[in-house]
């Protein structure tokens, strides 16, 4: 079926939707309310009291990542490792410099003091 613009849409149970196609322009993206708050409050600021054109949200996110280096990156995913995750990494890390050792080797090395981390 196609709409008026000349744009192919799918008939589904809630209604009808456009198909995605590669030509899109913008995405929706799922942040927490605090974050959305203080990207508001940013915004809010560059905008305030201010000649040419308003700075979009887009301006903002685009400029923002470009900031990011692979060190803010790592710390990033450091923290969303559990505690089991971490004893993972150690193991392998060991398991490298020493062949044969096992998870209990090391978990044993850890509870008695020989192994620091």
């Amino acid at each position: 079926m196609y709409t008026e613009a000349n744009q192919e849409v799918i008939k589904t149970k809630g209604g009808v939707r456009q198909k995605s196609s590669d030509e899109t322009t913008s995405s929706a993206v799922r942040i927490r309310h605090n974050t959305k708050v203080k990207l508001e409050q940013l915004l809010r600021q560059a905008n305030k009291e201010r000649l040419g054109r308003k700075v979009k949200v887009d301006d903002l996110l685009v400029f923002a990542l470009g900031l990011i280096t692979d060190q803010h990156l790592a710390e990033i995913c450091n923290k969303t490792l559990s505690n089991k995750d971490r004893m993972e990494l150690l193991y392998r890390k060991l398991s490298r410099e020493k062949r044969g050792i096992t998870r209990d080797e090391v978990l044993g090395a850890l509870l008695d003091g020989k192994m620091t981390i």
